[in-house]
């Protein structure tokens, strides 16, 4: 069928295709969850409260009530010039000491960094110092920029992602695809308990798709677990270890994305696929035609089969035509995506250039600008 669909493309009849690798049961664990092993590690948090000029007489001895009946030691002192506020942590053996130092303000309040209590505030105070207890310095990881980590952990993260996937894992079920990808042991995959309830929901999951294999661990974890619904975000441990938590995708919640955008032109990134050819076809099934474009051009391209079903386009089921006509392979794709479809050039976390074919709306590009964007300025700091 695929010497029907483009006119130059007498190497389509000789692909074969590859035959998937086999599966690693070393990482995956029961559920399909791939955990970290968890150490007992004792926290200490203390405070320091530095008292600038004018403090109100009785504030400092108010404060030390309300850290007293928090459980949280205090010292209180007058500020000196060289002080300055900061949230630090130590580690010994299996104690983790965490010290906050920060300042008592002239209005009453008590200042820590980017946080502010006053002594009507002893909930979310309370609050802080069982987060500071349980997550150390870096507290809780959920809800902030960069997903709550260090730029040199993220660092980290990136490039361990960054590593390319050599085994196939097409046509495999998704525990087994996971462990395909082999991540090492400092950075496990763990499905949260809400993943694991929405995996039961699901009656027949689609196996890995073609065109995998040779992109890095984040693009491959990614697409993986979109076709399912899910997605996956790096995170802290209590211990301070880092993991790859899977949750449901929402747009409550931030994950990592699906490529990068592309840091050099298609001209250079992906010549091939702005060559002008002859093509010519007639209803012909879409998922072919994408196949017959990926292996004309040497790029991966990916269909986003979760959001198509959403959107009600039944990828499986299109038939497209062409009449005789000379343009680029992008323009083909362009063509027979719209209206419903649209398509986006990306590379992973390696470079590597590769084609997302997804759902037109505003909305999902917007998301996916400020998601990338939020990211793209974690990774530069």
């Amino acid at each position: 069928m695929l010497n029907r669909i483009l006119r130059p493309v007498c190497l389509l009849m000789s692909l074969t295709a590859v035959p998937c690798g086999g599966v690693s049961d070393a990482l995956a664990q029961p559920g399909g969850t791939l955990e970290s092993p968890s150490r007992k590690q004792q926290t200490q948090v203390s405070f320091e409260l530095l008292m600038v000029d004018r403090v109100p007489p009785l504030a400092a001895q108010q404060w030390g009530e309300i850290f007293r009946r928090a459980g949280a030691s205090v010292r209180i002192r007058q500020a000196l010039s060289s002080d300055r506020t900061e949230i630090s942590e130590t580690t010994r053996g299996s104690l983790r000491q965490v010290k906050a130092t920060g300042m008592l303000e002239r209005d009453g309040s008590i200042v820590f960094e980017n946080r502010r209590f006053r002594q009507s505030q002893t909930g979310p105070l309370a609050e802080w110092i069982r987060e500071l207890k349980t997550y150390g310095a870096q507290g809780n990881d959920e809800g902030k920029p960069g997903f709550g980590l260090t730029p040199a952990q993220f660092d980290l993260v990136f490039q361990t992602l960054a590593a390319r996937v050599v085994r196939d894992p097409a046509g495999l079920e998704l525990s087994e695809a996971l462990a395909v990808v082999g991540l090492p042991s400092s950075l496990p995959l763990r499905m949260t308990p809400a993943a694991l309830e929405h995996l039961k929901k699901i009656k027949h999951a689609r196996p890995a798709g073609d065109g995998l294999a040779g992109l890095s661990r984040g693009t491959v974890i990614a697409i993986l677990l979109n076709d399912t619904g899910l997605g996956f975000r790096p995170g802290r441990t209590p211990e301070g270890s880092l993991e790859l938590r899977i949750s449901p995708v929402s747009k409550e919640s931030a994950a990592w994305p699906i490529g990068w955008p592309l840091q050099r032109p298609p001209i250079s990134s992906m010549p091939k696929f702005v060559e002008i050819v002859p093509v010519e076809f007639s209803d012909v099934k879409l998922t072919d035609v994408i196949h017959a474009i990926s292996v004309q051009t040497e790029l991966p391209i990916l269909i986003d089969h979760r959001r198509a079903i959403e959107a009600n386009v039944r990828i499986d089921e299109l038939k497209v035509n062409q009449e005789f006509r000379k343009m680029t392979w992008s323009g083909l794709l362009d063509r027979v995506t719209f209206p419903d479809l649209m398509r986006e050039l990306l590379q992973d976390e390696a470079g590597t250039p590769f084609v997302f074919v997804t759902t037109r709306t505003v909305a999902q590009l917007n998301e996916r600008a400020k998601q990338v964007e939020r990211l793209l300025d974690q990774k530069g700091k």
